[in-house]
């Protein structure tokens, strides 16, 4: 072996010494070629260390950013821009209390957040938030588990806080922090003049607001940034929220989701608010590149919030036949980026739900939509002491939402849609719950609420573990027969 190593050395010195002229234009050619590689991807990524706008340029009556939608990505913005020594319009169309539909479930990463604001602190002695530790899953065929997560985890992996009050307390504390908070400002349009380099916000009243930045913090369905041409289709995902008062239902528990597989990759879920209130909400999550898989259709949506409530063996059970609900309220999710051309642009960001920063398994914007905002606050903060606003800084604000989040969405759509296809997935971590207990719910609640990404699933010790569960579930549902199907709805007759 050693001899034909030196020969094959010996050989390939020789061609050098023959082709001497040849070698060194081959070398050469290669060496620009990662040069010129080299540069083009730092021109592409490196941020002007100066642009024509200092802060002394902007007009007295103009802001250094004018954000519109002052929901949680909104809001966090304002607030951090604030702090950093910004001139901030932070726009809303309604007032404060508002209400906004969704499960009100706040992850940790948004804990983490509300916390450095001090508007955690506001939540828990107002007694508006409710931290979960009992809490778990029902599976496709049955296989439940409940477990106490808060203990492995060291905190609770998520707590439920009403939008009514959250939004309400982050949105003051911004303007506490000196953004200008406009409530009743509907905006009707915003126009980018190249000259000043500003943008002119109109409101429906004609009203009007310029700032050197715009961010579009407007929703889901986001009107500014479809106006603007960004947004090219309505969002796809949709769910429902329905409040059961205290006192008059059956549940024990702080959080649980229910996966039907009539509705997968969508689920229900009911969590625990302040003063034994909860929350009743269904999710339908789309998968695929037509929608949402199998045969559910939004138009379904109402018939399965209701139907579950009275005919679901699990959930009818959970709140009981004497629970007074409410009517049902829905409101659409855009998952996972989805109909956006861009997150940026010269002098625009487009942040939370606007820019579908909603998790495209999990149905949870909250958390995303906060450290969005944050990002967000710190790219215009940096832009603002370089004085360059284009599409070269801006872009700073998507490398530090895909570093944050977004890195783990193509995860979350591919896991969307191996639910669908393999619910048995799910019923095999229910049974490994059954199985190893609150260590498995652990790993499972920190997935699910961002405290690890989706491609955790993917580590060999969280892996091979959970392939043989797979195993191990296949032979008993389909091979032996030793598990049956245990979730089927109720008679409606009954």
């Amino acid at each position: 072996m050693a001899a034909r190593i030196e020969k094959a050395l010996e050989t390939a010195e020789k061609y050098v010494q023959e082709n001497k002229k040849t070698v060194a234009i081959a070398a050469g050619v290669t060496s620009a070629a990662i040069l010129a590689t080299y540069a083009y991807r730092r021109a592409k990524t490196s941020v002007p260390a100066r642009g024509p706008y200092t802060v002394d340029t902007l007009p007295t009556d103009a802001y250094d950013a004018v954000i519109v939608g002052a929901g949680p990505s909104g809001a966090v913005c304002a607030y951090y821009m604030s702090r950093g020594g910004a001139k901030v319009a932070l726009l809303e169309k309604e007032t404060f209390p508002r209400d906004k539909y969704c499960g009100d479930a706040v992850c940790t990463p948004a804990i983490r957040i509300l916390e450095d604001m001090g508007v955690l602190q506001e939540l828990i002695a107002n007694n508006e938030a409710h931290f979960a530790d009992a809490g778990g899953f029902v599976s496709p065929s049955g296989t439940s588990y409940i477990g106490v997560s808060k203990k492995k985890l060291g905190q609770a992996a998520c707590c439920a806080v009403k939008r009514i009050n959250l939004d309400a307390r982050i949105a003051k504390n911004s303007a506490r922090a000196g953004a200008d908070l406009k409530e009743n400002f509907e905006v009707s349009g915003a126009t980018f003049d190249k000259v000043s380099g500003l943008w002119t916000v109109t409101s429906v009243s004609g009203a009007i607001v310029r700032g050197r930045v715009l961010v579009c913090a407007d929703g889901a369905t986001s009107r500014l940034a479809t106006k603007l041409g960004y947004c090219t289709e309505a969002p796809k995902g949709v769910c429902t929220r329905a409040f059961i008062e205290g006192g008059t239902h059956n549940t024990n528990f702080d959080g649980v989701c229910f996966y039907p597989r009539w509705s997968l990759p969508g689920y229900a879920a009911i969590f625990r608010h302040p003063n034994d209130e909860l929350n009743f909400c269904y999710y339908l999550i789309p998968c695929g590149k037509d929608g949402y898989c199998g045969d559910v259709k939004e138009s379904d949506l109402a018939r399965l919030h209701n139907d579950a409530i009275k005919y679901d063996p699990f959930i009818s059970k959970s709140i009981g036949p004497n629970a007074k609900i409410e009517r049902m309220r829905a409101a659409s999710l855009r998952l996972g980026g989805q109909g956006l051309k861009t997150s940026y642009d010269d002098h625009l960001l487009i942040i939370g739900d606007a820019a579908g920063h909603i998790d495209p398994y999990t149905g949870e914007g909250i958390h995303t939509a906060m450290m969005g905002g944050k990002a967000a606050a710190e790219t215009i903060l940096a832009m603002r002491q370089t004085g360059d606003f284009s599409a070269r800084s801006t872009r700073q604000y998507e490398s530090k939402w895909r570093a944050l989040y977004g890195h783990d969405f193509w995860m979350s759509k591919a896991f969307a849609e191996v639910v669908y296809r393999c619910p048995i997935l799910l019923d095999a971590v229910a049974s490994e719950m059954q199985r190893k207990g609150d260590a498995m719910m652990a790993k499972w609640a920190e997935i699910m609420t961002n405290m690890q990404p989706k491609t955790y699933f993917l580590r060999p010790h969280v892996a091979i573990p959970l392939g043989i569960a797979v195993l191990r579930e296949f032979i008993d549902q389909k091979i032996l027969g030793t598990k049956k199907d245990n979730y089927q709805m109720l008679p409606k007759d009954k």
